[in-house]
């Protein structure tokens, strides 16, 4: 697809909403004078397409180029680092884990992140946001495991779960300027969840289907079911859970996810998540400096690792339903064999199976 065309994609939007309430306007007006650095309160500030596409033209993703496939075994190769760097974004995004901790302080997992992100990416592209998690592991390689997860987890929640501002609120239908959640966004995505065989978890709470920590866990849970076909042979699901991870990606995760992690990983995000508490938990001059570690270098680090991955996928979701149509089953069977499910056991997962069309 030109470059031309899927800019356009980027710009038409016919979720744009306005307030009914005029002192709700208001309110988002002056919270744009505070926080213009943010996507996400730009959007809020959107009144009709037309000021939507002149929004994206300034933060339009860049789309980069897919990794081709050559044969079955690279296939099977680009698809488990697909499948566990959306793992590893996922992972990032939801409440830490006593595992990824652990994972950290140990080195484990920037090695997982340098091999997946490595062989999409390449190896000098992500350097850099490895290099600063080597820095987040060094700092607080000291630390226990477990005190360690609750400073990860009050970083995390400040960023994404907590009502004082700034903060994002990583729901694709903020992000896309619907102007509320549980709205015609959300529902489109649980429809997907469900088409997939999916349900939200709702021991976990009334979580909204279209926040970043669903969205990134259903993506790779529909590249690790069209694993799972591969190896039974089973082309006619495969081909459909592709289909269907072409669709989420283009039509929902890519439409929105860039805009988050960029404000996600934004220095001025860094600065203001320090000032909001006046100094009494985080130090400003800290968060200012970007040669001193914070725990919020971990996040901001993932955040770009992230932003990459999804402007990668947009194409590289094509590139894999082109290649799959004509690879034979009996060859992605093979290529598949020795892959293995990734351990979930300890993880905060929010999907559940329970069967479904693909």
């Amino acid at each position: 697809m030109p470059e031309s065309e899927v800019a356009k994609v980027f710009e038409e939007n016919r979720y744009v909403k306005w307030f009914i309430d005029p002192e709700l306007a208001k309110d988002w007006k002056n919270l744009l004078k505070k926080y213009p650095y943010l996507f996400w309160i730009q959007s809020m500030n959107v009144r009709d397409r037309k000021q939507w596409a002149v929004l994206v033209r300034k933060y339009s993703p860049e789309l980069r180029s897919p990794v081709k496939v050559h044969g079955a075994e690279s296939y099977a190769d680009i698809t488990l680092a697909r499948r566990d760097a959306w793992f590893q974004v996922f992972r990032s995004l939801t409440e830490v884990s006593l595992n990824l901790v652990r994972e950290l302080q140990e080195g484990e997992y920037i090695r997982s992140l340098r091999s997946c992100f490595g062989r999409l990416l390449g190896e000098a592209q992500v350097e850099k946001q490895l290099e600063r998690l080597e820095r987040v592991r060094r700092e607080f390689e000291h630390l226990k495991p477990e005190k360690l997860q609750r400073e990860l987890e009050a970083e995390r929640f400040t960023i994404f779960d907590d009502d004082l501002m700034p903060y994002l609120s990583a729901h694709e239908s903020v992000y896309r300027s619907e102007k509320q959640i549980m709205g015609d966004l959300t529902a489109e995505v649980k429809n997907l969840y469900r088409r997939a065989g999916y349900v939200v978890d709702k021991s976990r709470g009334n979580l909204p289907p279209d926040e970043a920590k669903l969205e990134t866990e259903f993506i790779y849970r529909l590249i690790e079911d069209e694993v799972s076909a591969w190896r039974r042979g089973d082309r006619e699901n495969a081909l459909a859970l592709l289909e269907l991870q072409r669709e989420f990606i283009q039509e929902h995760a890519a439409m929105w996810l860039p805009y988050m992690f960029a404000d996600l990983a934004s220095r001025e995000f860094r600065v203001g998540i320090a000032k909001k508490y006046h100094g009494d938990v985080r130090d400003e001059r800290q968060y200012s400096r970007e040669d001193l570690v914070v725990e919020m270098d971990f996040l901001q680090a993932m955040g770009e690792l992230g932003r990459m991955l999804v402007e990668l996928e947009y194409l590289q979701v094509e590139e894999m339903l082109q290649a799959a149509r004509q690879l034979s089953a009996e060859e992605l069977m093979r290529a598949f064999s020795a892959a293995r499910p990734l351990p979930t056991q300890g993880e905060n997962t929010y999907l559940l199976r329970t069967g479904g069309d693909a």
